[in-house]
């Protein structure tokens, strides 16, 4: 039968106890705290595991500006059968035809506009006057999306030359002498009503003062 521990033998176990609790106590307070490591060459930097890092919000870009439609000539919203009128006597070996083309009249300062934005142009042509009867402009299809015949006139109302254009191009069409005036059409039109140099031409409205306005 075992004796009890001697009261020697107390003291020194609970010495012993002490001294590991204090052990611990000195190990946690001494323990190296995990830190983000300094960035590393690449700019980045380097993440010790266990933490949790929350990346900044995602910059939502601003809303970008959006062109609005071609700009367009104002008389393009005028109904066709509205629009003044162009008359063609055209006199060949077969007789005489007489073509009459609805025909916007844009103010002047719309000239470099013309018809471009259009992508259809049906039973209508377009009108650029020069009162002086010296025209020398020249006409291009930049922005224009369909094809186009243009007819110029001379003083003595006369068609001189009918030029066809291409849509969206850039090649300068002109009739290489001073004009009175010129008229754009649909491609194939002048030639499916025979006109074409030599035609004679009246305006079925009063030109100037429309072209004043």
């Amino acid at each position: 039968m075992s004796r009890g521990m001697s009261r020697r033998d107390c003291t020194t176990l609970m010495g012993l106890v002490a001294a590991i609790v204090a052990g611990a106590v000195i190990g946690v307070a001494t323990a190296p705290r995990r830190t983000l490591t300094p960035p590393t060459a690449a700019g980045q930097p380097s993440f010790v595991p266990g933490f949790t890092v929350t990346a900044p919000p995602v910059q939502t870009p601003l809303p970008t500006f959006t062109p609005g439609p071609e700009p367009t000539a104002t008389t393009g919203a005028l109904p066709t059968d509205q629009l003044p009128q162009a008359r063609f006597t055209a006199v060949s070996a077969s007789g005489t035809s007489v073509t009459v083309l609805p025909v916007e009249v844009p103010p002047s300062s719309e000239y470099g506009v013309g018809l471009s934005g259009r992508r259809s142009l049906s039973g209508r042509g377009m009108l650029f006057y020069f009162p002086d009867g010296k025209g020398t402009s020249g006409f291009w299809m930049k922005n224009t999306h369909v094809d186009l015949d243009v007819a110029f006139i001379d003083t003595s109302m006369t068609v001189i030359a009918v030029l066809q254009m291409q849509a969206d191009t850039e090649t300068v069409h002109r009739p290489g002498v001073p004009y009175l005036a010129a008229i754009e059409a649909p491609r194939g039109y002048y030639a499916a009503a025979g006109i074409g140099a030599g035609a004679r031409v009246e305006f079925l409205f009063d030109v100037d003062g429309l072209t004043r306005r």
